[in-house]
């Protein structure tokens, strides 16, 4: 029998808070989502045209060790998702909005509280049929997150925050969509707007804004821009449906590409972000993912660490292509038609 020692934790009681509050506020919006989008459908509301969907998940990882001698310690995980999806089609006229978030948090015997997951993604997007399933449209892209990111093990030294960064992409284009189950965006005209509001951040460069220029004496020449634009091609294709009986899979490809770059060399240089969920239903509520993420932004300085003496340093920072991958078993509830 194992046993997972709770007493053992030393808790960060402000740190915990902060995550509680956004625990809360995803809860919040969980709720509010719902609700308005079954509030709606009333007998006084027409809703022949719109069409609901979404899904909100509780993943937890957990590991007990007790007088283990091959070493390890304990720890528990866990991070919630939700992804809400609001349809609209009449004649021919098409509209729909995305909504997919996600935060989790980390705890081990040894270390304090940690986030491992953030992620808030909002995609609207209005067409009119061009012909047969070809529409012109506009899309709208917003992908932030909830709290602040830090630079472990130094839990104080902030990296990102709430709008640090946030990446804001408004497109014109065509979008092909032959079924439900597949979508494909092409914008040769895209905005993408990338926002860090933390001061701090901003006088350091963070995320590709121009950074704060000093002088010899550490006095302010050209003060922080908080906002660096772009101008270039947005490709996005969706695919979602059952792969296997009761095995789903969600794929997304965003690329984009900023031929007006005032580095032209960078203006070859296509960013990159593609995530993919296999969901495996084992019941009506239970549910186990494999998630998986690929990052490349040549404005990101991905950091590089060496291990000397024991201890993990950083040598360097750029370019680089970052990847994550969770897998998770938890409590789902799924709504809609």
């Amino acid at each position: 029998m194992f046993s997972f020692k709770f007493r053992s934790f030393k808790f960060n009681h402000t740190v915990f808070q902060e995550y509680m509050k956004t625990f809360s506020t995803i809860l919040i919006l969980f709720f509010s989502l719902y609700t308005t989008c079954f509030s709606e459908n009333s007998p006084e509301t027409d809703t022949t045209y719109w069409h609901f969907k979404g899904s909100n998940s509780l993943n937890f990882n957990q590991t007990g060790v007790t007088s283990w001698a091959e070493g390890g310690e304990s720890s528990l995980a866990g991070t919630a998702y939700i992804s809400y999806a609001a349809a609209y089609q009449k004649e021919k006229i098409r509209s729909e909005h995305l909504l997919n978030a996600s935060f989790g948090i980390m705890r081990t015997e040894l270390n304090k509280l940690r986030k491992t997951e953030d992620k808030i993604d909002l995609t609207s997007t209005f067409g009119f049929q061009a012909i047969g399933n070809w529409f012109y449209t506009s899309q709208l892209n917003v992908k932030t997150q909830f709290a602040e990111g830090f630079k472990y093990p130094n839990d104080s030294s902030v990296v990102s925050n709430f709008m640090a960064p946030c990446y804001l992409t408004t497109s014109l284009g065509m979008q092909y969509k032959p079924n439900n189950h597949f979508t494909l965006f092409l914008s040769p005209a895209s905005g993408k707007f990338t926002l860090v509001l933390n001061q701090e951040l901003a006088n350091a460069g963070a995320f590709g804004v121009t950074p704060t220029e000093l002088d010899t004496n550490g006095q302010i020449i050209t003060p922080a821009k908080k906002v660096k634009a772009e101008f270039g091609i947005n490709v996005t294709a969706r695919f979602n449906r059952d792969v296997f009986e009761n095995v789903s899979l969600d794929t997304k490809l965003e690329l984009y590409n900023n031929y007006l770059d005032e580095n032209k060399p960078n203006r070859w240089n296509i960013d990159i972000n593609w995530e993919t969920a296999i969901i495996f239903n084992i019941n009506k509520f239970l549910t186990s993912s494999l998630r998986f993420q690929m990052v490349y932004d040549h404005n990101i300085l991905v950091p590089r660490y060496d291990i000397i003496n024991n201890e993990r340093i950083k040598i360097s920072e750029g370019p680089g292509t970052q990847f994550k991958e969770t897998f998770g078993i938890g409590l789902a509830y799924k709504f809609g038609i």
